[in-house]
């Protein structure tokens, strides 16, 4: 478990943060729309990755609002072809029997590709717990969820915000997966067995704290949440998201990225390291390239509107930089909830067909009478930003 004292003194000798100036021109343009949510409906909250046979599958949260005791939000998937430039505009509930979980918020979705091409969903209902769901190549749904069940872990029910990592198949271990979760002690991570073929798919192991929410004096607390990993060579890549916390306010700090081998770690001190990375990035998201550097993108709370940023780490396994980053998207809207972006790399690196960077981002809908009283033309919109590595 990571230390108050440990992480102050590391953060002392991290240099201060990078003035921020004028914000940057975008770099990206707009690629296209992916899809419109009807009527009072938003499209929130998204993730994105490649199967197996080329497609690109898209999941993301279907709710009339943010958070609200009444609007239970539902997930929603869509399959598009390898270049994007098609999806199957007929979205439909990702569950295959959606009245499983009738009446509940299914938050957060987040899908993890597993080695033989299954696709892991997880999401999270307020309150209850994080549940996890299957799909298959060949199938168009998603399996009933089960809850993910971690003894050892307490506090309050557990959320979570980034995907389920396969980790690769190395020295006798195979089918491994890490799972990031958080609740009110901090940030975890979950360690699990892949079973295709069994009723309890993920079959858990232990989990490791790796940030302990901490009173620090004056009302204030050390709050650690929304953890997601990648895996670079043989090593895990962690960002989660740090805030200290004076009652219901909420003061953004550096990002605390984490490293470690997954195959030797016990736990003890020297298993991993750690380090502050100058942005106040929040609802964030992972993406391990082709050749090993890890996209990072995330709402800037700098900023305000809290817009989308990117920052392409070239060696992720050295200390991050603190830029440069990148604006990728900004919709404009006030009480849009901005962030939570999503990635994934295609093409194949040749001339004809480049390597690129699908994000994907979202328009919330103006509530106000003042902001069109929900006829914005691109309201509930999701939205796929191209971008190339050359402009990071």
């Amino acid at each position: 478990m990571f230390t108050l004292r440990r992480m102050a003194a590391i953060l002392a000798v991290v240099v201060a943060v990078v003035a921020l100036g004028a914000p940057p021109a975008m770099a990206v343009s707009q690629f296209q729309k992916l899809y419109q949510e009807p009527g009072a409906y938003e499209a929130r909250f998204p993730d994105i990755l490649t199967l197996d046979d080329g497609r690109l599958m898209a999941v993301w949260h279907r709710a009339t609002e943010h958070v609200s005791p009444t609007s239970f939000g539902t997930v929603q998937v869509s399959f598009g072809t390898r270049s994007g430039a098609t999806w199957s505009w007929v979205t439909h509930q990702a569950l295959a029997h959606p009245a499983t979980m009738a009446d509940r918020d299914m938050r957060d979705p987040k899908i993890g590709k597993m080695h033989d091409g299954s696709v892991v969903l997880t999401f999270f209902v307020p309150g209850d717990g994080v549940y996890y769901s299957v799909w298959k190549p060949g199938w168009n749904n998603f399996t009933d969820p089960v809850k993910l069940v971690v003894p050892g872990i307490g506090g309050s029910a557990l959320a979570e915000h980034g995907s389920v990592l396969a980790l690769d198949d190395r020295g006798g271990r195979a089918d491994q997966v890490l799972i990031p979760v958080y609740n009110d002690t901090g940030a975890w991570f979950v360690r699990a067995t892949w079973q295709p073929v069994s009723t309890v798919r993920l079959l858990v192991a232990d989990a490791f704290q790796l940030g302990a929410n901490t009173p620090i004096g004056n009302g204030f607390t050390e709050n650690y949440t929304e953890p997601s990993f990648v895996q670079v060579q043989g090593t895990v890549v962690a960002v989660v998201r740090h805030a200290q916390n004076m009652g219901t306010t909420s003061n953004q700090a550096p990002a605390l990225v984490l490293r470690w081998d997954p195959y030797t770690f016990t736990g003890a001190a020297g298993d991993y390291t750690m380090q502050f990375v100058d942005v106040l990035a929040s609802s964030h998201n992972l993406l391990k390239t082709h050749d090993n550097k890890v996209l990072f993108t995330f709402g800037d709370k700098a900023v305000a509107l809290r817009p989308t940023y990117g920052i392409l780490v070239d060696q992720p396994l050295q200390t991050w930089p603190a830029g440069p980053k990148v604006l990728i998207y900004n919709s404009g809207i006030a009480n849009g909830d901005q962030a939570n972006p999503s990635s994934v790399e295609v093409g194949s690196g040749t001339a004809a067909d480049p390597f690129a960077f699908f994000t994907l981002a979202y328009n919330a809908k103006a509530k106000s009478t003042t902001e069109g009283n929900n006829q914005s033309p691109n309201g509930g919109s999701l939205w796929i930003i191209r971008s190339v590595a050359s402009e990071y």
